[in-house]
């Protein structure tokens, strides 16, 4: 009897967010190619076309691996659950967390600058990142900061959750949107 491969499920969710690093990047190259010009405007468009690029890889990730779940389950009986989304989005935003806390690190200890690292490495959060806290320098950054940016990751287990169980559970957007069955 062939199972679902949870373990290969979450290493392929550790992955997802090397993915949406590398589009983070072409958003990061953008939004740096036309700053200038645009303003504040540019952190508000790229910043939601970084946090969409995160929302699309998860949701999309999600849904295959909840129709890949569903199947097995059905067709083998593998235990599964219908929120195991969410334990793979969990794994994805754990670099967001990590990074989160060696900037808290620095800017509590002020023994190194860890704010330029931190924008690359959240590249597809970095509009965001450089509107709230447009310094290079971690100690110059408020602590209001700190805790909005710390929402961030949470798009990776949100988003990952939601596409697993749609697809898992069978749910028809369309007749709920639309029909609202």
């Amino acid at each position: 009897m062939e199972g679902y491969d949870k373990k290969a499920a979450l290493l392929k969710s550790a992955l997802k967010w090397v993915q949406t690093e590398f589009f983070g990047i072409f958003v990061f190259l953008f939004f740096a190619a036309v700053s200038k010009a645009f303003g504040a405007g540019a952190n508000i468009m790229f910043g939601f076309t970084g946090l969409m690029t995160v929302v699309a890889v998860m949701n999309d990730f999600g849904l295959k691996e909840g129709t890949k779940a569903k199947n097995k389950a059905t067709l083998h009986g593998a235990d599964v659950g219908h929120n195991f989304g969410l334990y793979m989005g969990l794994i994805g935003m754990i670099p967001g967390y990590v990074t989160m806390a060696v900037l808290i690190i620095s800017k509590a200890t002020g023994s190194f600058n860890f704010m330029p690292a931190y924008k690359l490495i959240n590249a597809m959060f970095y509009p965001l990142i450089d509107w709230a806290a447009h310094s290079a320098n971690a100690a110059d950054m408020h602590w209001w900061v700190v805790s909005l940016m710390a929402v961030f990751p949470l798009l990776y287990p949100i988003s990952t959750w939601l596409g697993f169980k749609i697809s898992f559970d069978q749910v028809d957007v369309k007749d709920k949107i639309v029909y609202k069955k």
